[in-house]
């Protein structure tokens, strides 16, 4: 689907409202159901965005959605109950607006707080820290939240500089 003017006669003087490609999923937080996830992601907005683009989406969501996955299974190890995962992107004239939320365990403070990259000592790379480093690298307009039991993340993906210039 390419961006189309969506009009109605008997709207009067109203602005018409641009109809843009959209991806909107609910998931159970597991690793497997993740990557299907992104391939559906990838195919939904190809030929809508550019790989740049696109490769920066799938990297973000793909570190917040396994962060998801890996650390926030609600309960004891044998009893955990898979978080819920509720995604939705939308195309919009500068990017990829993207909102997540789930029903795990909360987000770690430190987690929004501004990074840089761990030390790299040759023989010994860490193990982690490279992910939340990503996610704030590559989106514009971050913002987390909790309330009740549900985590909100929001976060835009800019389209590459070629895609504004064509």
């Amino acid at each position: 689907m390419t961006p189309s003017e969506r009009s109605d006669p008997g709207i009067g003087n109203r602005a018409s409202a641009l109809t843009q490609p959209m991806f909107h999923r609910v998931l159970n937080a597991h690793p497997m159901i993740v990557r299907d996830t992104l391939q559906d992601v990838r195919q939904r907005f190809r030929g809508e965005v550019g790989d740049d683009t696109l490769g920066r989406l799938e990297l973000v969501l793909a570190e917040v959605m396994n962060n998801v996955a890996e650390h926030a299974p609600l309960g004891q190890a044998e009893q955990a109950r898979l978080p819920v995962i509720h995604l939705c992107i939308v195309r919009h004239s500068s990017g990829l607006a993207c909102a997540l939320t789930d029903d795990g365990i909360s987000l770690p403070d430190d987690c929004l707080l501004p990074r840089n990259l761990p030390p790299m000592v040759a023989d010994d790379l860490p193990e982690g820290g490279f992910g939340w480093f990503l996610i704030q690298d590559l989106t514009q307009a971050l913002c987390y939240y909790r309330e009740e039991s549900r985590n909100y993340l929001a976060f835009s993906i800019p389209f590459a500089q070629m895609e504004v210039d064509a």
